[in-house]
């Protein structure tokens, strides 16, 4: 049964998958992707033994095991008393980062770390605070609830209290407009805000649909889809040249390749408010089928703040990499400019959510 009611069909043509690209994808070296694809794509089932062979090396070779390896003392990644700074090497980042990737609480190595961010972070009348526990300003904050939530519950914590305790905080924080504000006086949602909860949602909902939640998600996606996943609603512009990009990680941020991905993972699709977006997504193709990884955010220069623990945001946090490789708080997982296998597995989902991939993969 689809949360959302079909609309006008997406009037773009259908896509298919080259077997170049489809065994690129399913290269033994990198089990997270290699996983996505069989399970995803193509809908093999989790007691397919190529399936369980490969969730079995996740974490232990490929982009995850080198996140984990860079782990200190088993626990924490680049600083034991905050877990956001500095970005974007320490040990939330790292987590959302995981929990896409597939790896789960059954590692003890996550298990430990996700003890370390709760106990540091997790606000206990509800939400996650960007600042460690004792701070002055430890509070919780809706992007920072919004990331970890959807990461914890993907990872098997979606019936620990304090997730579900989080969830209900975030539910309370939604405006009258269907969104979200980071900004303590913002009365308008905003993208970067919105996306983090209704991914939340999205992720939280597939292990049990509560009350309330539903509805919250169905305002979330409205705000997106009246903005056309990346325009202004006043005069139709794109609201920031960055949401044109394709990122990953996304951390806080946003294009419009993450809004179609959580719009789809709800069941929306056939809304021609999206076709803008599908249209661009398909632009961005390249001849040979994938899709390049546009930017990735460098994070900071230095592991210490500018004025101390009170600062948790430099201005070079928001500055990409556009080619190459950054410095090592840049968490990077592909090389910039080139074609990245995530980006174009998450492309191709889209694409299949939608319909509009021909089958027979």
């Amino acid at each position: 049964m689809e949360r959302f009611p079909k609309l006008q069909q997406v009037q773009v043509p259908k896509v298919s998958v080259s077997n170049s690209v489809l065994n690129w994808l399913l290269e033994e070296d990198e089990p997270s992707a290699r996983y996505h694809t069989l399970v995803d794509l193509q809908e093999r089932g989790e007691n397919d033994q190529s399936v369980a062979g490969t969730l079995n090396r996740i974490g232990r070779i490929g982009w995850a095991s080198k996140i984990l390896a860079r782990q200190k003392d088993g626990i924490y990644w680049d600083n034991p008393k905050s877990c956001y700074v500095p970005k974007f090497s320490a040990c939330s980042w790292q987590l959302v980062v995981l929990a896409d990737l597939g790896v789960s609480s059954k590692d003890p190595r996550v298990d430990e770390a996700v003890d370390h961010f709760l106990e540091h972070h997790n606000v206990e009348t509800g939400g996650i605070s960007l600042r460690p526990k004792g701070h002055a300003k430890f509070e919780p904050h809706i992007c920072a609830t919004g990331n970890m939530v959807r990461a914890l519950a993907k990872m098997g914590y979606a019936e620990d209290d304090r997730v579900l305790s989080a969830m209900d905080w975030l539910l309370s924080k939604q405006l009258a407009d269907g969104g979200w504000n980071c900004s303590p006086s913002g009365k308008h949602g905003s993208f970067m805000s919105v996306i983090q909860p209704v991914w939340a949602l999205s992720e939280m909902m597939a292990h049990d649909a509560r009350k309330g939640w539903e509805v919250s998600a169905k305002r979330g996606a409205e705000f997106l889809l009246k903005h056309r996943v990346y325009r202004s609603d006043k005069d139709d512009s794109v609201v920031l040249l960055d949401f044109l990009r394709l990122h990953y990680p996304i951390h806080y941020c946003y294009d419009f390749l993450h809004g179609l991905r959580v719009l789809t993972e709800l069941g929306i699709k056939n809304d021609p408010r999206m076709n803008d977006a599908v249209a661009l997504l398909l632009e961005k193709r390249t001849p040979d089928g994938k899709w390049n990884l546009d930017g990735v955010y460098r994070g900071w220069r230095h592991a210490h703040a500018m004025h101390g623990e009170e600062t948790v945001s430099r201005p070079e946090e928001r500055e990409l990499i556009t080619q190459g490789w950054g410095t090592e708080r840049a968490l990077q997982i592909e090389e910039a400019g080139k074609p990245s296998k995530w980006l174009t597995l998450q492309a191709l989902l889209v694409l299949k959510r939608l319909g509009l991939l021909v089958s027979g993969l």
